[in-house]
């Protein structure tokens, strides 16, 4: 299990959780199609009242309206962005979001749970001796990410990449066809608090692993030309980026990011697209949202 040495353990008059609030996003990348029935069972057998809210197309309204209820935790089943939405929706008086795994990566699930991601083990191990931990973010322009920004052209890759996990792979390769992600476009230079300073085409960062050792994880790329882009680019497609050859990596609180070309820069933060201004800064918040894991045994 996760490593809870930095969690809060819950009173035992608090501890026993009788009613729950559930968003559950029925689109994220490997919740099934009958995630509601199955979650309504485990929820019964465990003698747990329910309430569910839907995410169709508005993550934030089906947040809004799970934290109406009178209810002793928030289970959010879903990906990273839905998990990130869910935390960048609720209050810090709010009870906490128990996240459940839901998605194609379930990055931030993997932080919170550990390898086990079974989303009904998750749920078993965190209702029988819940703790609340504190987990980090970092924001940039106003906006909130717990798991990590990539910046950059080859960020259009990310609904191709979507579309190939889905094995839709006309629609793949229609999109892939459309990304124009293969273009020495996207010049950008970065400074790190921790002296760090590279120029680079693609930019990845995350946040740390390692609950003992909060901070970003930067990992910059700067191609040579096409074909070091395109080998960087397939990477993304089928793999993972920040294994490609010739990638950057350094370690920070905080990041500085200047385009060096255009007037602004194409991001995705937590999966979601965003445009970031021209310059801008990365900051780590240690302590920005809290989540139910189980305690370690």
């Amino acid at each position: 299990m996760t490593d809870t040495s930095q969690a809060r353990p819950i009173s035992p008059s608090d501890r026993k959780v009788k009613r729950v609030s559930v968003v559950l996003n029925p689109n994220g990348g490997s919740v099934p199609a009958d995630g509601r029935e199955i979650l309504e069972r485990l929820l019964s057998d465990m003698g747990i009242e329910s309430r569910f809210q839907m995410v169709d197309q508005d993550c934030e309204a089906a947040c809004q309206r799970a934290r109406a209820g009178d209810c002793d935790a928030i289970i959010v089943w879903g990906g990273d962005g839905t998990t990130a939405c869910a935390l960048n929706s609720l209050a810090p008086e709010d009870p906490a979001i128990l996240p459940l795994p839901g998605g194609t990566m379930n990055m931030l699930h993997k932080f919170v749970h550990g390898d086990d991601l079974d989303p009904g083990s998750c749920l078993q191990a965190v209702l029988a001796d819940p703790v609340e931990m504190e987990i980090a973010a970092g924001e940039v322009s106003g906006h909130r990410f717990y798991v990590g920004a990539l910046l950059g052209g080859l960020t259009r890759l990310a609904g191709p990449r979507e579309a190939l996990r889905k094995s839709a792979f006309v629609q793949a390769a229609a999109e892939f066809g459309e990304a124009d992600a293969f273009s020495l476009d996207t010049p950008m230079r970065y400074h790190s608090d921790a002296g760090g300073q590279h120029d680079a085409q693609a930019l990845g960062i995350f946040l740390s692993e390692d609950p003992g050792r909060p901070g970003f994880d930067v990992l910059a790329t700067a191609p040579e030309g096409l074909l070091d882009l395109a080998y960087t680019g397939l990477t993304v497609l089928l793999a993972d980026w920040r294994n490609a050859w010739g990638v950057e990596r350094d370690f920070a609180s905080i990041v500085d990011v200047e385009a060096l070309e255009s007037t602004g820069i194409e991001a995705t933060l937590d999966g979601e697209p965003v445009t970031l201004p021209r310059n801008v800064r990365f900051t780590l918040v240690r302590k920005a949202a809290r989540v139910l894991t189980a305690r370690k045994a």
